[in-house]
């Protein structure tokens, strides 16, 4: 077993497929290390390639906290995840935790075409051909009802529904009925899922060198810091960064913090580039932010001197959300009003379906 490997030799190869496996049998068999080393895997390695396994996993496992962050990716994510490779090898079960969803950021309509290519690669699978009616059987009826057909486009519906024999006669019937009369006259939910606006706070007012300024270097020493609350739940996928005002180079870690519990690390590394001041750093993975929580970003670089913020706003309104920053603790020359983050984009859930591009 791979667990009894680590105990003998030290050293052991995490994937998203066995990482719950490896991660159960250290707290059963007390052994911190392996333990750290999956729990380093789960909050760094996850991305658009691996969340489909590593749902699986906790499904599998019975782990309500990673299947809930397995879900807030797919969630803000859905493109690429609809697009990997895990997504058609995954279980009929992850496929349905993924439909029961209420929120997603693209259309149902390529939701749709993703059920049909998970369902055809099951059909390869078996050697059987992908007909209308064998991606019916592979779906079945507990997947087929939790697809919103109803909320299609009347476009959508007949270009890529209405063409195949997926849906039975009395189903596409009921279906045309609900979107052309605008009702629910079909067993399929009507109700359309959240889709989210992306959103781009930008604290910044001014832009500073620090050459202008005298400044040696600007991201040697203490991290810079910079606290804030958000107004309602929304998601944090990237952060606009300050970079090196001459040729040169910065490398480093970005940290989310929530409260006093860094929720997301990653390694940054940060380049000149001729007449540009500051660049959008995606986060590897979205960061569920909680209302009445807060929250922090710090950086840590070392290298060249960067661009700063000479002045900023405290706070920050955009679609119905505010992003109030705080001053507190500062360890360096990062407050409120000035210093490092450019700003912060934010998914944003509305009503209206498939709007953060």
């Amino acid at each position: 077993m791979l667990h009894c490997r680590y105990l003998y030799s030290g050293n052991i190869e995490i994937h998203a497929e066995t990482v719950l496996c490896l991660l159960y049998a250290a707290k059963k068999y007390d052994m911190p290390k392996l333990e750290s080393l999956c729990m380093s895997f789960l909050n760094e390695g996850i991305d658009t390639e691996s969340v489909c396994t590593i749902l699986d996993q906790a499904i599998l496992f019975d782990d309500e906290g990673l299947k809930s962050k397995s879900l807030d990716l797919i969630m803000t994510k859905s493109e690429s995840v609809l697009k990997s490779n895990a997504f058609v090898e995954m279980s009929k079960s992850g496929l349905q935790e993924i439909l029961k969803l209420d929120a997603f950021s693209t259309s149902e309509c390529e939701l749709y075409v993703g059920c049909k290519r998970w369902a055809a690669q099951r059909c390869r699978d078996a050697g059987k051909q992908a007909t209308g009616e064998q991606i019916r059987r592979e779906l079945g009826d507990e997947l087929i009802s939790l697809i919103r057909f109803p909320t299609m486009t009347m476009d959508e519906f007949n270009d890529v529904v209405s063409t195949e024999n997926v849906l039975n006669t009395e189903e596409l019937l009921s279906v045309y009925r609900s979107i052309t009369q605008n009702k629910c006259v079909s067993k399929c939910i009507n109700n359309p899922r959240f889709g989210f606006t992306r959103c781009l706070f930008v604290r910044c007012v001014r832009v500073d060198s620090p050459r202008q300024r005298g400044y040696l270097t600007l991201w040697g020493g203490r991290p810079h810091v910079l606290y804030f609350t958000v107004s309602k739940d929304c998601y944090l996928t990237a952060v606009d960064m300050f970079l090196p005002d001459s040729e040169d180079s910065a490398t480093g870690v970005l940290e989310v913090i929530e409260g006093t519990t860094v929720i997301h690390s990653q390694n940054i590394a940060l380049h000149y580039h001729e007449g540009i001041e500051h660049l959008l750093v995606n986060l590897d993975t979205s960061i569920h932010l909680h209302e009445s929580l807060k929250y922090s970003v710090r950086m840590q670089m070392k290298g060249s001197r960067g661009f700063c913020c000479a002045s900023a706003r405290n706070s920050i309104t955009m679609d119905g959300l505010t992003m109030t920053f705080i001053d507190f603790m500062s360890l360096n020359d990062t407050n409120v009003s000035k210093g490092q983050f450019y700003g912060f984009e934010l998914l944003i859930k509305t009503n209206e379906q498939n709007t953060a591009k």
